[in-house]
């Protein structure tokens, strides 16, 4: 990458990591969304694995013990047996389509959040599990597999310290998975790896400082930002892909 590059993927890592300290999520998204203007989804998205999982490794202590085990585990299941699906889908399809497909789903679920729309269906393993075969597709296809599951828990109204430490658990997991399945592509390097650590350090000063913004931050005004990113995230989705 040129020097204009890293200046300006430091500076979305930095903003991204703001909001994964926050309120869970949202990290790699935002990631794709900006750096896919200046850099090849092929080498962002093996890239977001790794810093994904130094992500949820640093708010680990912290979250596990609000974390809903009983909900985290049926969609690691699914989600642990569509991730290679989902990366071979990233080395087939035109990245914009990925991106429609996606983005299209997302928008759609979050309008309905912000009509008020709550899941009242069941939540048990059958569910759960199946909700995990659609994020690790699109967590294989496009490092974007928590949106799907930030939505559901969203709309299942669990307080948003549960829904906070849920999503940091879930990326740990899936973006192992992500990383062992990308390696099995030749995705992942140890080139790509030492790229990646230059990011820490910007993406470690924003989750600290959105951790901060968490804890001075009501839960109704947290939910509200989960609405508003997921579907910030989902119509830039759309735009980039049919612009």
């Amino acid at each position: 990458m040129s020097p204009q590059e890293w200046i300006l993927l430091s500076i979305v890592v930095f903003l991204a990591g703001i909001v994964r300290g926050c309120i869970g999520f949202g990290f790699s998204a935002l990631v794709v969304v900006s750096a896919t203007l200046f850099l090849e989804p092929v080498l962002v998205v093996p890239m977001l694995a790794f810093l994904e999982i130094a992500a949820s490794l640093q708010m680990l202590l912290g979250s596990w013990r609000d974390t809903a085990f009983r909900v985290l585990l049926p969609l690691l299941a699914g989600t642990a047996i569509a991730t290679p699906l989902g990366v071979m889908l990233l080395v087939v399809l035109e990245p914009d389509v990925v991106r429609l497909m996606i983005s299209s789903m997302v928008l759609m679920l979050s309008l309905m959040l912000y009509r008020g729309w709550q899941y009242q269906g069941s939540q048990g393993p059958a569910v759960l599990s199946i909700l995990g075969l659609g994020s690790g597709i699109c967590n294989g296809t496009a490092a974007v597999g928590g949106l799907p599951v930030a939505v559901f828990l969203t709309a299942s109204n669990i307080d948003i310290r549960t829904l906070r430490a849920t999503l940091v658990m879930f990326f740990l997991a899936t973006d192992i998975i992500l990383l062992l399945s990308s390696a099995g592509h030749g995705i992942f390097s140890l080139s790509l790896l030492s790229q990646s650590a230059v990011m820490l350090l910007p993406m470690f000063i924003g989750i600290w400082l959105g951790s901060r913004l968490f804890k001075r931050l009501s839960e109704e005004i947290l939910r509200r930002c989960v609405i508003s990113l997921l579907m910030t995230l989902s119509l830039t989705g759309i735009v980039l892909a049919v612009i």
